[in-house]
């Protein structure tokens, strides 16, 4: 009983000890653990952050080039209204094709109201073409397209405001 008694003297105290270490081991592998994904995150976000101001930019750019002013001044027009509609109506497309791969680094909901304005903007480019006074004319369309885009706000301009505030959100 004695000898149980002097063995349990030097294993508890090695086992009281072993335990310690082992705790005290794993919480550092932890805290390294947390520390190392938090390294990540912000190596990450260095790298990325360059291309989400890029995407913004880019879309910025998106957005103004397909306002209705901006398309007629730099779209030569055609001799008649269709051609002059499919023109318009094809620039905005390509241009939103050209920059479609921007999505990624945006908010999905700044995404989804960049998308808004690009159908907005060709149903616009459709409807002005339908109420100008001589929907064959292509200067008739022209002047259709001008005039109810200096009446009222763009089109492009809520887009832009939501691009602006997603920006500051995030940087």
């Amino acid at each position: 009983m004695n000898e149980v008694f002097e063995i349990l003297k030097y294993i508890l105290p090695m086992l009281i000890m072993g335990g310690i270490f082992y705790f005290l081991i794993e919480k550092f592998f932890a805290e390294e653990t947390i520390r190392r994904k938090i390294e990540l995150q912000l190596k990450d976000k260095e790298l990325l952050t360059p291309q989400r101001m890029q995407a913004y930019e880019r879309m910025a750019l998106f957005l103004e080039r397909i306002r209705p002013t901006n398309l007629v001044r730099r779209i030569e027009m055609p001799a008649d209204a269709d051609t002059y509609e499919y023109v318009l109506f094809n620039s905005v497309q390509e241009e939103f094709d050209h920059n479609l791969s921007q999505q990624i680094y945006m908010d999905p909901e700044t995404w989804s109201v960049i998308f808004s304005a690009k159908n907005a903007t060709q149903n616009f480019i459709k409807q002005c073409r339908e109420t100008s006074e001589d929907p064959n004319s292509s200067e008739a369309f022209r002047s259709e397209l001008i005039k109810r885009s200096v009446d009222g706000n763009s089109i492009c301009n809520g887009a832009l405001l939501q691009l602006q505030s997603d920006i500051q959100k995030q940087f």
